[in-house]
């Protein structure tokens, strides 16, 4: 009972604040993005774990009234991959079923998501040139994935289907100390290093450790 305050607090940075930001980046593509018309209304979320997120988004949409919202999961749903980097990031941690994931999904939305609209596996396995160009183009791209290598993964796999002026949300931004680059700050350095037509203009921080930026052309 001790800790109830810093518990409530805690809650309200990493649920409360955070699924406020995903309504307000789907109300963006309602409002910036002309209900659909000017952003495209498609939601990808790599690294999806419990599905907490992603039902937000989905419910977002609902109350929001954007028709049409396609919502697109990534996962291995076997946990993190083998890394070397030193955090508290391991092997295996965050795995969740993939029925289980569904589940979730159709309790807290209603919605049953059907397996078309969930790429499984690893970065280096699942996000292939063929599975992009079957793909839309989204106006919001939730990556929380954790690890540098990952990351560079999901950027490189997304160069085709970005979108100028759509959102993107970094879950683990800040997860090393901000005088180190490593991570996903280092992901997207080297990305934007690499890819100079790309720029991440910041938006504002994204729950605990993240950070939100708008992708616009150079």
């Amino acid at each position: 009972m001790y800790f109830y305050d810093s518990y409530q607090l805690y809650k309200k940075c990493d649920e409360t604040d955070k699924f406020s930001h995903i309504l307000e980046s789907v109300n963006y593509i309602k409002v910036a993005g002309g209900n659909g018309t000017i952003l495209p209304p498609v939601y990808f979320e790599f690294g999806c774990y419990s599905g907490r997120t992603f039902s937000t988004a989905i419910n977002s949409a609902n109350y929001l009234q954007i028709k049409n919202f396609k919502f697109y999961a990534f996962d291995s749903f076997l946990g993190l991959p083998e890394t070397d980097e030193q955090n508290i990031f391991k092997k295996g941690q965050y795995k969740f079923s993939k029925k289980d994931f569904k589940k979730i999904i159709k309790k807290k939305t209603g919605v049953w998501l059907e397996d078309i609209y969930i790429i499984e596996g690893f970065y280096e396995n699942s996000l292939s040139n063929e599975v992009a160009l079957k793909l839309p183009k989204p106006g919001i791209i939730h990556i929380d994935c954790d690890l540098y290598t990952s990351t560079i993964s999901v950027l490189q796999f997304l160069k085709p289907l970005l979108v100028s002026g759509s959102i993107l949300l970094f879950d683990d931004y800040y997860c090393y100390p901000a005088n180190q680059n490593l991570g996903q700050k280092k992901a997207i350095d080297e990305f934007l290093k690499n890819n100079k037509d790309y720029n991440f203009k910041k938006w504002k921080s994204y729950s605990t450790f993240g950070q939100s930026f708008f992708l616009t052309n150079n």
